[in-house]
């Protein structure tokens, strides 16, 4: 029987299935979040939108990933990704087994999912992006 909890995902390319622990594929714009994978496309960065290191870094923009200077600004504000890959716009969300994308990257899709091992700035409905680039300095 399914875990309502949990999102099972059948790649279309190798036909297994990936288990994710949430119960949906989370929507970014519904909860201000940002989100963007890693190169590997299986690991998840997560983010408020109304972080004040935005503002801080993007004064009134607040539209700030529209732009392609910008965006890659942000890109390499971050450090890498636990697994030694950069966090980027471009990355979509790949099968765990073949590789293949499952789900598009944050330009193209609202929905993102969470990956075990991915980072989540947000802590108790705070945003602290700050806190995260501070730790890995």
């Amino acid at each position: 029987m399914p875990n309502p909890d949990k999102l099972t995902l059948k790649c279309r390319h190798c036909g297994k299935e990936i288990i994710f622990d949430q119960p949906y594929a989370y929507h970014a714009g519904f909860a201000d979040r940002g989100f963007l994978y890693n190169d590997a496309g299986t690991l998840t960065l997560v983010w408020s939108v109304v972080d004040p290191l935005l503002e801080e870094a993007f004064p009134g923009q607040a539209a700030w990933a529209r732009s392609l200077c910008n965006r890659r600004r942000f890109e390499q504000m971050l450090p890498s990704a636990p697994d030694g890959g950069r966090w980027r716009f471009r990355n979509p969300a790949r099968c765990v087994y073949c590789r293949k994308p499952i789900s598009k990257p944050m330009l193209r899709t609202v929905h993102y999912l969470v990956y075990p091992g991915s980072i989540n700035t947000v802590r108790d409905n705070k945003p602290d992006l700050s806190e995260y680039l501070a730790a890995i300095s």
